[in-house]
């Protein structure tokens, strides 16, 4: 497999389906990774290249933050419940997403 280039990151990334819900800076977007990167089989260099690109643009990997806690659920027993692993998501700025990728480096 090759390796992706800046322009296919960047379409790849603007073409995802968008999270509507979590804890994000105005004009940011969230990603789901674990599922952009199973539903297109992208191998592991692959990801670290759109990893380093999402940094380069203002970006990061982060867990995802739910607007409501889970604590705030009604009966919530943590000592019972197992935790749910995290959520993984790229914060990617909107504006890099909408620009030339030569110009989002």
């Amino acid at each position: 497999m090759t390796e992706f280039t800046d322009d296919q990151i960047q379409h790849l990334l603007r073409n995802a389906d968008r999270l509507g819900f979590g804890v994000r800076p105005d004009g940011f977007v969230l990603i789901n990774r674990a599922r952009l990167i199973e539903d297109h089989a992208i191998t592991k260099a692959n990801v670290q290249l759109i990893d380093q690109w999402v940094a380069g643009v203002g970006g990061k990997v982060q867990t995802l933050q739910r607007l409501t806690p889970e604590q705030a659920r009604k009966r919530y027993q943590p000592a019972r419940q197992q935790r749910r692993p995290d959520t993984m998501v790229w914060g990617i700025p909107a504006h890099a997403l909408k620009t030339a990728a030569s110009t989002a480096n």
